[in-house]
């Protein structure tokens, strides 16, 4: 009879030596009567030593059935060894626990779960699926069997290593030094790192500009140089040892500094005549340090949380100007740390004050004091800042735009991290550059097109570095949509502009403007001005 959970049940029992005329005779059955059904290439004894005189520790198996699920919780509960009796001849029952619990899943197959202290053994796992996908090799503690397969899971020696780590708490720029130490034979060793953010998929780490790894007899050591808080988070080391695969793991904390917090602004001039309120925000990565933030003085204010996948950002509502100039500071604090403070320097403007006028020709700029500088925020999608400087002369000067796509730059910020060690190159390298390929058609600004490059040229040095095999067609594709955004006129302008403010006035700089050689992408663009171009 096929039931929703069959547990199995271990019966370790002492008996004769193996080859005497009872050990021959004896044979275990299961609930039934009929033989047990426990058996298959998994039934090696899972807990066997040497014993004394005439007899030897022997572990056996036994399947029960269950139509009710209830049954078998009330049964874990209860679990206890019976009382030595003469019935058990010709052994005596000295262990006793549930080491199994399968369900038949609607499409007949059997998921086989391993309770605690057990796990399938390397030879059975690698010849089923596991019940879940796993994106690294993991502790083989759930399979998927097919009738009539059967099987039990296997008691777990102790652990054969041990994994240290010279600090938990990494302080930035330092060098964190992960050891495992084995006493066993140890195969298939692979590190990775669970981000506090992002994918909940571990991160593979391999030799690369950050890391390195070395190893020997007893012993491997992963090191990552120059430590910041992308390099947080939970490091896993697996490995096979005895037949099982192990998993350790440490958890690494990396405190922030003054440039992970984004200000905006940074720095703020106000008329209270026409500005009587104001907003402050101080935003910081996700952490598992877990920081507290607070805006001081906060007198006569409103602060307010808010989060997004990757930050979670304070913001300080203002309702009155305050009467003199003020020095605004962005408290973070975590247990045991020194707190961080970053300042927002905020000047009043006052009667007489030379000013820059408001003006919304692109983006609403307040009226701002003469030498300094007005901040907006860039718009939805696009990361950075829009800078614009007041002259002394309370003349506007032009508008500064660092706004980047954010698309473009979570692909310069991954092909960053892959080079420097974080990731599997064979597999994000032809990814990213199916990424790059439909991002150009969004290039519409300097700041993209210096992302878009800096992408490609950390992907060429992973490849470089890594000699992984890429399609051709994938780099031709990529360099022929380079060149269509290098001959976009709406690129070339903004690219001009931004360079003849870096030259020197004897330099001089040349673009090809030849409209025959502008791709068919480029064509497909609008004719509209985008934010960036009224910026540049």
């Amino acid at each position: 009879m096929v039931c929703p959970a069959a547990p199995a049940l271990l019966l370790a029992m002492t008996l004769p030596l193996v080859g005497s005329p009872v050990a021959r005779a004896f044979q275990p059955v299961s609930k039934t009567g009929g033989p047990s059904q426990a058996g298959g290439e998994s039934g090696q004894p899972l807990d066997q030593g040497s014993g004394t005189g005439e007899s030897v520790l022997v572990s056996v198996y036994v399947q029960l059935d269950f139509s009710n699920k209830t049954w078998l919780r009330a049964l874990s509960r209860n679990l206890t060894l019976p009382p030595a009796s003469a019935s058990f001849a010709p052994g005596t029952l000295t262990g006793f626990g549930l080491t199994t619990e399968c369900d038949v899943k609607p499409d007949g197959s059997i998921h086989c779960a391993c309770l605690s202290g057990y796990q399938w053994n390397a030879s059975v796992c690698s010849r089923h699926h596991p019940c879940q996908a796993t994106y690294y090799p993991r502790p083989c503690d759930c399979l998927v069997f097919s009738p009539p397969e059967s099987g039990y899971c296997q008691l777990l020696p102790p652990v054969p290593g041990t994994l240290s780590l010279n600090t938990w708490l990494q302080m930035p720029g330092n060098t964190l030094n992960l050891t495992l130490l084995t006493s066993q034979e140890t195969t298939n060793l692979h590190w990775f790192l669970r981000r506090s953010t992002g994918s909940p998929r571990p991160i593979l780490l391999q030799p690369g500009t950050h890391v390195s790894l070395t190893s020997r007899q007893g012993q491997a050591v992963l090191s990552i140089s120059n430590i910041s808080h992308k390099w947080e988070g939970k490091y896993i080391c697996c490995f096979e040892a005895q037949g099982f695969t192990w998993e350790l793991y440490q958890v690494v904390r990396v405190p922030l500094q003054a440039a992970d917090v984004a200000q905006l602004p940074d720095q703020l001039s106000v008329s209270c005549a026409t500005s009587p309120g104001f907003q402050l925000s101080c935003c910081i990565p996700h952490t598992y340090l877990g920081y507290t933030a607070s805006w001081s003085p906060g007198e006569g204010s409103e602060a307010s949380l808010f989060n997004t996948p990757s930050d979670q950002c304070l913001v300080l509502s203002i309702q009155h100007c305050p009467a003199a100039d003020t020095i605004y500071t962005c408290d973070l604090q975590s247990p045991g740390l020194t707190p961080l403070r970053v300042p927002v320097s905020v000047t009043i403007i006052q009667d007489g004050d030379t000013t820059c006028p408001e003006d919304s020709s692109a983006v609403a700029w307040n009226v701002t004091k003469a030498g300094h500088v007005a901040q907006a925020p860039c718009p939805v999608n696009r990361t950075g800042m829009v800078k614009r400087p007041c002259g002394p002369d309370g003349v506007w000067g032009p508008p500064h735009s660092s706004c980047t796509d954010t698309g473009l730059l979570a692909l310069l910020q991954r092909a960053q991290l892959l080079w420097a060690g974080q990731g599997w190159p064979a597999e994000e390298v032809p990814q990213s550059l199916a990424q790059l390929l439909e991002q150009t058609a969004v290039v519409s600004s300097p700041s993209d097109l210096l992302a878009l490059v800096g992408t490609m040229t950390f992907l060429a040095k992973v490849v470089s570095d890594t000699r992984i095999q890429l399609h051709r067609s994938a780099l031709k594709g990529i360099f022929i949509l380079l060149f269509g955004c290098l001959m976009d006129k709406k690129v070339q302008e903004a690219l001009l502009k931004r360079f003849c403010r870096a030259q020197l006035p004897s330099s001089t700089i040349s673009l090809a403007t030849n409209e025959t050689h502008i791709l068919e992408h480029s064509k497909g663009k609008s004719e509209n001005p985008s934010y960036e171009e009224r910026m540049t």
